[in-house]
């Protein structure tokens, strides 16, 4: 598909590039990057140290999104007052710190909790929750690409976690693992930070702005982000161990879940341009007809490469699509304390939906009963997301 641009916003990137670029990269490697997409290949490694349920270490995933959750939104209203710079750089530098506290961790569930939950905290200026405001505010008739094109970040670190760590998790551990993620974290995101300048940051004597904007729009997104969290998260979380499972090697599964970076790449672009095109609501709903495919494939045994790059697609709209939709059913004034609570809910849902596929798979034995109700409850989404209505004027 050619990406063909009006004038307006063609200057809008042309102009704007290197901001976008500069938040990609600080998303890809931040809580909600790496951090994120990581989480599954400890699955394995800890059952087999430590003896723990595939729910015990699924915690991992609850405790960090927990942390997005609280933080999010006061880091939203702060971007509004402060600017994002002095948020991003602190975050920058404690993130790193945080992970060689994890990386230190022993057989305890409750500190590999705790732990997790204070790198979100210090990770909370490397998530959307600031970075889409940025771009927001930068860009209006290419806010939909600007946004999937800075979202792309999270696809890369989907794709290349798995693929680039995995191989780390083999032959040196869990622990050399983390250890890498804090490098990385460090070496890209804390000149990223550096690089989004001063311009966001409102002019001494500005009265002060930034509150979440209550309508029927931004109340139906909270149910919205809160019920897309907790099932796309479930499934990603859980892909790797659940094909596994199926008699999948560990190595080929993790292949497979770096084929969810790829579609996710895709998604971004593709959603983002189509966005600025036509009435996103109906592009968003469409798209997330996929991940119900995707968990219908998955219960009855079907093919997973499929079913995979399926939920790479609503994975990459997901996030793209609620920040998008907080610009236009919000003023901007008010974006980053809305889309801080929005992505705060989102992530509420997000840390619940692993720790609950990894007790159904502990109740009932596999992950049947966990398949066929994502798919019922996406189908709801769906609808939810098709009746969002008109922009705000």
């Amino acid at each position: 598909m050619a990406l063909t641009l009006n004038p307006q916003a063609r200057a809008e990137l042309a102009q704007g590039w290197p901001l976008v670029l500069a938040a990609a990269l600080a998303i890809s490697v931040g809580t909600m990057g790496i951090g994120f997409y990581s989480l599954g290949l400890f699955v394995k490694p800890l059952q087999a140290e430590y003896g723990w349920s595939r729910a015990a270490v699924s915690g991992a995933a609850t405790f960090q999104q927990f942390g997005i959750f609280a933080s999010a939104p006061l880091v939203g209203w702060l971007a509004d007052r402060v600017g994002a710079r002095p948020i991003a750089v602190a975050s920058f530098v404690l993130t790193p710190l945080a992970l060689l506290a994890l990386s230190r961790t022993g057989n305890s569930v409750v500190g590999w909790d705790a732990l997790w939950l204070l790198v979100a905290l210090a990770g909370a200026g490397t998530t959307p929750a600031i970075w889409a405001r940025i771009v927001s505010l930068k860009f209006d008739k290419a806010r939909g690409l600007a946004l999937g094109l800075m979202l792309m970040g999270t696809g890369a670190a989907a794709m290349l976690a798995p693929a680039l760590l995995g191989p780390v998790f083999a032959q040196s551990g869990w622990r050399s693992a983390v250890l890498v993620m804090a490098a990385v974290t460090l070496a890209v995101g804390l000149p990223a930070s550096l690089l989004i300048g001063t311009s966001d940051r409102p002019a001494r004597g500005d009265k002060p702005k930034g509150r979440f904007e209550a309508n029927r729009q931004t109340l139906m997104l909270l149910l919205i982000a809160f019920l897309l969290g907790l099932i796309v998260a479930g499934l990603i979380v859980h892909l790797v161990p659940m094909l596994v499972d199926r008699g999948m090697a560990a190595a080929d599964a993790a292949q497979v879940a770096a084929g969810v970076g790829a579609a996710v790449l895709v998604a971004r672009l593709v959603v983002g341009y189509l966005f600025d095109r036509f009435h996103a609501p109906y592009v968003a709903a469409l798209f997330l007809l996929s991940p119900v495919v995707a968990a219908l494939l998955l219960w009855g045994g079907g093919p997973v490469v499929p079913a995979a790059l399926m939920l790479g697609l609503a994975a990459g709209a997901e996030v793209d699509m609620l920040a998008y939709f907080t610009g236009r059913y919000a003023a901007i004034a008010n974006y980053g304390a809305t889309y801080g609570g929005v992505l705060g809910v989102f992530c509420l849902g997000a840390g619940l939906g692993p720790m609950l596929f990894g007790k159904a798979y502990d109740a009932l034995g596999g992950y049947d009963a966990a398949l066929l109700s994502s798919a019922a409850v996406l189908a709801v989404v769906v609808v939810l997301i098709a009746t969002l209505g008109a922009y705000r004027e």
